[in-house]
């Protein structure tokens, strides 16, 4: 794709799920996380964060979470 002076074509929630969907591939679950708290202002605690949003979940759980959330979304 060429940079241009075009207008986008895609929606900015659109652009923000494609760049998720491609670090989540690219880097996986745990690590695009960990990349994605790196872009803020440094406020917050990741690890407060990480306990608040996975718990006591273990990798196999949040993995098994994640993909029925992306196959509701593909149906």
């Amino acid at each position: 794709m060429a940079l241009t002076d075009e207008r986008f074509e895609r929606t900015e929630v659109a652009v923000r799920e494609a760049g998720l969907a491609a670090l989540i591939q690219s880097l996986g679950y745990a690590d695009a996380v960990r990349f994605v708290t790196q872009l803020g202002e440094g406020r917050g605690d990741y690890l407060k964060w990480q306990e608040q949003v996975f718990g006591d979940a273990n990798v196999d759980e949040i993995y098994e979470q994640a993909q029925k959330h992306w196959e509701k979304r593909a149906s």
